[in-house]
């Protein structure tokens, strides 16, 4: 995704006409939005199996059985 946000904003500076420079960067921008909720559901997602060790944890769960 970060190489397709680096792509739409080399484009976005070698254009000249107005309106390919605006539909580039509505690309662009709903890149960047879509990278930060990619992100958003990684954190997310790890936070997520952390609680899921710790519960494990306290369960008495072998450490290699998570693995």
């Amino acid at each position: 995704m970060q190489s397709r946000i680096n792509a739409l904003t080399a484009d976005f500076s070698a254009r000249d006409d107005p309106a390919q420079r605006a539909l580039i960067g509505a690309a662009r921008e709903k890149a960047v939005d879509e990278l930060s909720r990619l992100r958003k559901a990684i954190e997310d997602d790890k936070d997520a199996i952390g609680a899921v060790e710790e519960e494990a944890r306290h369960a008495g769960v072998p450490p290699g059985w998570l693995r």
